[in-house]
């Protein structure tokens, strides 16, 4: 059985902002603010996402391909 990458974008608790970045929903600063993290970015806090890697995986693609058409 393969191995799941600990990394950001398999994490339950990452939310996409961009193609290149998102924010940690489970380490919310005291100001409301959350964490700017990249895909590759992994703390101890990880967690499965199951299905929903492939949903963003998808999302990336998609913008990219109309960053490119729109270029």
């Amino acid at each position: 059985m393969n191995s799941i990458p600990r990394d950001c974008l398999h994490c339950k608790y990452y939310r996409l902002d961009s193609i290149h970045s998102g924010v940690c929903r489970l380490e919310k600063k005291e100001d409301g603010i959350y964490p700017v993290k990249q895909h590759g970015d992994s703390c101890s806090s990880w967690h499965n996402c199951g299905q929903q890697f492939y949903i963003r995986k998808g999302w990336i693609q998609a913008r990219k391909e109309a960053e490119r058409q729109g270029s």
